[in-house]
């Protein structure tokens, strides 16, 4: 279905470097992709691609990063070792013609050095940051951020440490924690968190133990946990969290198993599962959980196989997919899904390959992506993409 549409747009950039992570990727050496990527460039190569009117523009060098590196893929926050733990962008601008103001401002320091953690905007427009990995140990450890004075506060601990585990904010207001791996192996153990109390309590565990799962809040309020990886294998599992019962009940699996793919919700309440790595093979395959049904239908396959690349949904109900990996190269690549047509199509490619990065969508429905990797190191650029 995916007839390498070529779509013209382009990418904005910034600049900054960091350091090695703990246990970076377990599957950084396979050997096997399902699809080539055409306009694929390795590396930090800059590229003036801005064709016709979409583009990505370099913004403002994040804040010096080193080992901060996962808290910014993972977490949407940056988590570091002995530095400022949150960098604040800012884009102000009265105008399209008028000049653009961009930056990055340190703000206040964790409490806990974390990596591989969660951060989730809770509704009185706090940020709860929940568990990871730090001081060679598995966290159980949580702070709330609070933007009007960019003060950490410890709170209540989860029941298990846990890191590579999803965090959900439920129609309710409570943060829903679930899977991951902690010092007694891989989790199916699930947890909520009260904002109103401060305090977490165990809820049904689901059916399957998972990490580098998805996990996403349904139009319902459900939550649909899909994939992942146990130890034994790569799952193609899917199943669905009822807050109000606080149960799990399985619903349809994947056509594929897959790890480190992205899932994300479309304007017709369906679920967009995109790409991921499975049994030595890296997809470019996506496919789409109807929960009227419970089933899952193929859709349209991307052009560029990738993992560990960043989903957004625009403004428009497109999706955009950006960079990734796809086993023999990092990825600059970007492409953007139809949900109307299935059809996947090839847009401006980022100034700099990246994975492990994050995207944002902006109030303006620019996209920021910041930060990763690449094979010249840890990045501190970040670009705007402007569909």
């Amino acid at each position: 279905m995916s007839s390498q549409h070529i779509q013209m747009s382009a990418w904005t950039t910034t600049d900054t470097d960091l350091s090695n992570p703990h246990n970076l990727s377990k599957s950084t050496n396979r050997n096997k992709t399902v699809s080539n990527d055409s306009g694929m460039t390795d590396d930090n190569q800059n590229h003036s691609n801005d064709q016709n009117n979409k583009r990505w523009t370099l913004s403002e060098y994040c804040s010096s990063l080193s080992p901060l590196f996962y808290g910014l893929l993972l977490g949407a926050l940056i988590a570091g070792l002995g530095l400022a733990i949150i960098t604040t962008f800012w884009l102000t601008s009265s105008n399209e013609n008028a000049s653009t103001t961009e930056g990055w401002s340190i703000t206040g320091a964790t409490n806990y050095a974390r990596y591989i953690h969660t951060a989730s905007v809770l509704t009185n427009g706090k940020v709860l940051v929940a568990g990871g990995y730090g001081s060679s140990a598995y966290l159980n450890s949580i702070e709330l951020y609070d933007p009007s004075t960019g003060v950490w506060t410890a709170t209540g601990s989860m029941n298990y440490a846990r890191e590579w585990h999803t965090a959900s904010m439920l129609k309710n207001g409570k943060v829903l924690v679930v899977g991951g791996v902690g010092s007694s192996g891989y989790l199916n153990s699930a947890e909520l968190y009260d904002p109103s109390t401060g305090v977490w309590t165990v809820t049904g565990a689901t059916n399957y133990a998972r990490y580098l799962h998805t996990a996403a809040v349904l139009t319902n309020g459900k939550v649909l946990v899909a994939g992942g990886y146990i130890g034994r294998g790569f799952l193609n599992s899917s199943e669905l969290y009822d807050p109000s019962t606080e149960a799990w009940t399985s619903t349809g699996n994947m056509n594929y198993a897959r790890y480190f793919h992205t899932a994300s919700i479309l304007t017709n309440g369906k679920v967009l599962v995109a790409g991921g790595f499975s049994s030595g093979v890296y997809l470019n395959s996506t496919e789409l959980y109807d929960p009227s049904t419970g089933v899952w239908t193929s859709t349209g396959n991307m052009n560029s196989a990738r993992y560990i690349h960043t989903a957004s949904v625009l403004t428009n109900g497109k999706v955009l997919v950006a960079g990734g990996y796809n086993g023999s190269a990092y990825l600059n690549s970007t492409e953007v899904y139809d949900p109307s047509t299935g059809v996947w199509t090839t847009t401006a490619s980022m100034n700099y390959a990246r994975y492990f990065h994050t995207a944002s969508v902006l109030t303006n429905g620019k996209v920021l992506v910041a930060a990763g990797l690449n094979s010249s190191g840890y990045l501190n650029s970040s670009e705007l993409y402007e569909p």
